[in-house]
Parts: structure tokens; sequence; C-alpha cells
């Protein structure tokens, strides 16, 4: 395998799973989605996939 063939790591799951509801909200709402477009399930997945990538970058 040469340097440009390297295979990045699996993120962990909950890193994927952040990334299907934040999926999920771009197609509909979920049960908890408030009138005013807030849902906690998404502000934590936002939280989740951030926190993620601050780590890949330090």
């Amino acid at each position: 395998m040469t340097g440009a063939e390297q295979r990045l790591p699996e993120p962990p799951f909950a890193v994927i799973l952040a990334g299907y509801v934040v999926d999920l909200h771009h197609r509909d709402a979920c049960s908890r989605c408030r009138p005013d477009g807030g849902c906690e399930r998404l502000a934590r997945a936002g939280e989740t996939l951030r926190a993620w990538r601050d780590r890949k970058r330090g």
C-alpha cells in the first residue's frame, strides 16, 4: 500500500450514529423535534460530530 492508499481509521459508532441523526433531520422532523425547529437529539449529534472533528485536527 502506498502513502496515497492509506486507510483512514473507522470513526467510533457514536460518530457514525450522529451522522445518521443529522441526515434524518435534514429529511424530516423526529418525534422530539419542537415546533420552533429545535431538537435535543440534533443538538447532541452536532456536538458529537464537532468534538470528533476537533479531535482529528488536534
